[in-house]
């Protein structure tokens, strides 16, 4: 594992415990954005000029969970049913936290209407034009998965996820097996399970690894506020992760 990353993380953590707004800034990138438990999003100056509290406090003794992506490292921490992930991204100056992001799964969990069988937005149509041949083949696998995932298609989903994959939700922590299982019952139930539609987003491209900040909007309830990466691994993007935080403040809405 990258030491520098390493060194920047426990400088962080130990930052943002202490309330050292002028040591996390220092590590906080440009596109820095904080979602907290309750869905609420921070840009780099909100975050440092009111830094958040963590959830974690110098999370003592916690085990981490790291995946190196080259210039993208991922950070995973938890403890009783709170979830942190931290983003760092190789910058001319050095590695910087591009997300933080927390998921809480101690919340009641959100009341869901019926959902749908077919849906267009996010399977075959984006609000999000790609910039590049990177942005448009990384969603383009990312829209294969989410048809897999409205059509019951374990074995078509999983060639386009990382075996690393992990998903992380308000009732739900799955690594890639834990997935295709829920894919496979609803295969046989029968479910409706379209996914909930992209609202927007904004994706950051770095040498084989792209990181994705976004909103969707289920098709009853609260939106939802997202971290993904994606990794090109023999030609191929798979997505590594996915951090699903509901935006506890929203207002509930029925598509």
């Amino acid at each position: 594992m990258n030491e520098a990353v390493l060194h920047s993380d426990r400088a962080l953590v130990a930052a943002l415990a202490n309330g050292d707004a002028g040591a996390a800034a220092a590590l906080f990138d440009d596109d820095f954005t904080w979602v907290d438990c309750n869905g609420r999003i921070l840009d780099k100056a909100k975050a440092v000029g009111a830094l958040p509290k963590p959830p974690l406090d110098d999370e003592p003794g916690l085990a981490q969970a790291t995946q190196d992506y080259g210039e993208v490292v991922t950070i995973v921490v938890d403890r009783d049913k709170v979830f942190v992930l931290r983003l760092w991204v190789k910058r001319a100056q050095g590695w910087r936290l591009i997300a933080y992001h927390e998921v809480s799964q101690n919340f009641p969990t959100m009341p869901h209407g019926p959902g749908r069988k077919e849906w267009d937005n996010p399977c075959y149509t984006l609000p999000y034009q790609p910039r590049n041949a990177d942005e448009r083949d990384a969603l383009a696998s990312w829209q294969r998965l989410e048809i897999a995932v409205m059509h019951h298609e374990p074995e078509i989903w999983a060639q386009h996820v990382a075996d690393e994959f992990l998903v992380v939700g308000a009732a739900r922590r799955h690594s890639k097996a834990d997935r295709k299982a829920v894919l496979a019952e609803q295969l046989r139930s029968g479910a409706n399970s379209a996914p909930a539609p992209l609202v927007s987003a904004r994706l950051f491209g770095f040498n084989d690894a792209i990181v994705m900040a976004c909103e969707h909007q289920p098709f009853h309830g609260n939106a939802a506020r997202v971290s993904r990466v994606f990794v090109k691994r023999g030609g191929n993007w798979l997505m590594a992760v996915s951090f699903q935080t509901t935006r506890q403040d929203a207002e509930v809405k029925t598509i």
